[in-house]
């Protein structure tokens, strides 16, 4: 199963039990960016990805980082896609 959602920096989604908060939206030397805070009730990481990157979710998930759109002088937004383990 997946899900593909919008959020605004900020914002912390959680999927199979874990939360994923924007932290910050960027352009970096051309590459659009975002940080993201990943945490269960056991675990946590802080991860950069580019548009187009996946990381794991601590083996349950993973998020893709579809789309990044920063917006200057305020909050951008992203759009990423949750996929159970094993789809």
């Amino acid at each position: 199963m997946s899900s593909t959602i919008d959020v605004r920096q900020g914002s912390q989604p959680s999927y199979a039990g874990v939360r994923v908060g924007v932290m910050a939206v960027g352009e970096h030397q051309g590459v659009r960016k975002a940080r993201l805070m990943i945490r269960s009730d056991r675990e946590n990481k802080r991860v950069d990805l580019a548009a187009g990157d996946t990381e794991d979710l601590f083996g349950v998930a993973t998020v893709t980082l579809d789309e990044v759109r920063p917006e200057p002088g305020g909050r951008g937004a992203v759009t990423i896609t949750f996929r159970d383990a094993g789809a």
